[in-house]
């Protein structure tokens, strides 16, 4: 159950910096510093939980912590969240950073406190929820949703030396360009859903290990 809090803990701290603005501008900074130490903590536990390695070894589980919840049966969607070693480090990297990013910005943000932290929480939950997704489709909606709060920190808090309309427009065009990166990505997991259906002919975006591959033909892997 620890992994859906690695993905929730960083969006409901984000929204507690941006609530709490109105009490001081300190009081988001401490709220995004606990927010990013926790998760840092969390998956610190999981490392010394669990035998993570980075590489596979025989008779052990490719997943050390798996969280599956249905979202949408019909098309064979699911909230569908696992980890490896690799998977983990990247976690626990992110969190690491995070604790960099507000420290770095603790001076330099003069304006819009809460909403800086909460675009700068929901982009690391983002981020995370990225390196967690087993679900192809959750994948991309994680994938996009850090699209929305990075165009608010470019458009916002761009480079000083930018006038607001030069950083709105890079903003905007950056929003455009991964848009549009995006929806390539979105017509090639569907594609690839289609042409390799499930056996039993329900969509399925699962990742599949090699060997599921094997006992399902019509499976399809991107492991």
């Amino acid at each position: 159950m620890l992994l859906p809090w690695l993905i929730l803990i960083p969006f409901i701290g984000g929204f507690l910096c941006w609530q709490t603005e109105r009490f001081g501008v300190k009081v988001p900074r401490w709220i995004a510093l606990i927010t990013m130490g926790l998760t840092l903590a969390l998956g610190l536990q999981l490392w010394l939980q669990g035998g993570y390695s980075l590489t596979q070894a025989a008779g052990i589980p490719q997943w050390q912590s798996e969280f599956i919840l249905p979202w949408i049966p019909r098309f064979g969607i699911s909230i569908h969240l696992a980890i490896d070693g690799l998977s983990l480090l990247m976690v626990v990297l992110t969190g690491l950073l995070g604790v960099l990013a507000v420290l770095c910005s603790w001076n330099e943000i003069e304006k819009y406190q809460g909403f800086f932290h909460l675009n700068l929480m929901w982009i690391l939950g983002g981020v995370i929820g990225v390196f967690l997704a087993i679900d192809m489709f959750l994948f991309f909606f994680f994938w996009e949703m850090m699209l929305v709060p990075m165009y608010f920190l470019i458009a916002l808090w761009g480079h000083k030396a930018s006038d607001g309309k030069t950083r709105i427009t890079a903003a905007t065009k950056f929003f455009i360009y991964t848009q549009a990166s995006g929806l390539v990505m979105l017509i090639a997991i569907l594609a690839l859903v289609f042409v390799h259906p499930q056996c039993d002919r329900r969509l399925d975006l699962q990742l599949r290990r090699p060997a599921e591959k094997r006992r399902c033909r019509t499976g399809w892997n991107t492991c």
